[in-house]
């Protein structure tokens, strides 16, 4: 603050002679410029601080309406948020030490003192109530924010956490207060992870990224975490300030998101989407590592039947009885897949021949043949499998789940409940 700022000042004083001794006393000192607004009774006071705001309050506590310390009281508890000078003649040590302890910021007696002196004061208290109140609300801020805080200091140590740490993480202050942060570490990072954030850190000041971490109970849980650097003045790291917060409902979220995105509804098998994907991938690998795959497409012969005479209800849970039986029959390295209505698609990975993909195939028959529960009209469903082979049948998503596609038809038109293999040329790369 230097002599080129104005301050806004109340000066709560009844005596007019008085006031305009304090305010040409003032006028007169270096410093700061202040203005002055004057209430002459502490109703008027009040009423002014309800309205409006000020940089500081010169009290006398002798007025009309109020004497003593109640005045500050009533002052203090309208507007504490604004520095308070008493300016009184009440020359007593038990009242100036109780009005500092009420939320005066100085306490001064008319007489004693120039008006450098009382300006001097008042532009301290200013001062001091200014960062007085940074620090009260940045304490507020502390305590009362939903995210989690730790603070080190420069070696690393715990020097505080919040409540909202406290929550997420199942320790108490105590318990992690002069410690280090590695209580939390989950053993999910291997040590190139936290080389690397430190190694942000030290060259940006900073470093942000989901990490996992481990509560007091043992459980381990995501979060989202930002470390800053503190510096002081000189440049040198004073301290660290983590920030974090606790994502595991998010993640929960993505992930119920990717699983409707990815899977069929009805029968809980991978969606025609996440297949494409998977086949996808698996014919990269086996082309790469120069193995053989398969796959197998599946059509229940007979289902409209089912939906016809013993209705959608019925059929669905058909559907969701073959997905539970194709899904059963297979490895679990293999997928399977529905593509909708009665089609599933089998992705074999790895197999040495068609022998063994032929038995795959004839396992899957008698799986999709075998007797439904009482309540389920389909004693007559059967299926028709068409085979295609990584990489004599294709090599592509497309080429290869043609061939699939060709080869059954060729066991529908062939009497059905059988298997075929794909016997056209190979599908083009």
């Amino acid at each position: 603050m230097d002599e080129h700022d104005t301050l806004s000042c109340l000066l709560i004083e009844d005596n007019v002679a008085d006031a305009r001794l304090i305010q040409y006393m003032l006028d007169d000192a270096d410093g700061a410029r202040l203005t002055f607004t004057q209430a002459f009774a502490l109703s008027e006071a009040l009423d002014l601080l309800s309205r409006d705001s000020y940089d500081v309050i010169l009290l006398d506590l002798s007025l009309p309406d109020s004497s003593g310390l109640k005045t500050l009281d009533s002052v203090h508890r309208a507007r504490a948020d604004i520095a308070i000078v008493v300016l009184t003649g009440m020359d007593a040590t038990d009242v100036a030490i109780g009005a500092v302890q009420r939320g005066a910021q100085d306490y001064l007696v008319k007489g004693h003192g120039d008006g450098q002196l009382v300006k001097r004061s008042i532009l301290y208290a200013v001062e001091r109530h200014r960062a007085n109140q940074r620090l009260l609300l940045a304490e507020a801020a502390f305590r009362n924010i939903d995210t989690g805080l730790m603070v080190t200091d420069a070696a690393g140590k715990v020097v505080r956490v919040n409540a909202a740490f406290c929550r997420a993480t199942g320790y108490d202050s105590a318990d992690v207060v002069g410690g280090q942060p590695n209580i939390l570490k989950s053993g999910v990072h291997d040590p190139a992870f936290y080389e690397e954030l430190w190694r942000e850190l030290r060259e940006t000041g900073a470093w942000e990224g989901e990490i996992w971490n481990r509560r007091k109970d043992g459980k381990v849980y995501p979060e989202w975490l930002r470390i800053n650097v503190v510096r002081d003045e000189g440049g040198g790291i004073a301290g660290y300030v983590a920030i974090f917060s606790d994502i595991t409902f998010r993640r929960r979220a993505e992930q119920e998101l990717l699983r409707q995105a990815t899977t069929d509804p009805l029968t809980g098998l991978a969606n025609r989407q996440l297949f494409a994907r998977l086949l996808t991938s698996t014919i990269e690998q086996a082309t790469r590592y120069h193995r053989s795959a398969a796959l197998l497409f599946i059509d229940l012969d007979g289902f409209k039947q089912v939906n016809d005479t013993a209705g959608h209800a019925v059929g669905d849970a058909v559907l969701r009885e073959i997905a539970t039986r194709l899904r059963g029959a297979v490895r679990i390295s293999d997928e399977v897949a529905r593509l909708g209505g009665d089609e599933f698609v089998v992705i074999l990975p790895e197999v040495r021949d068609r022998e063994v993909a032929s038995s795959v195939a004839e396992k899957l028959l008698q799986e999709v043949s075998r007797p439904f529960t009482p309540d389920l009209d389909a004693a007559s469903l059967t299926a028709s499998i068409g085979v295609a082979m990584v990489p004599d049948d294709g090599v592509t998503y497309e080429s290869l789940l043609r061939a699939a596609d060709t080869a059954m038809y060729r066991a529908k038109r062939t009497g059905k409940n059988g298997i075929s293999f794909f016997s056209g040329e190979a599908a083009a790369c």
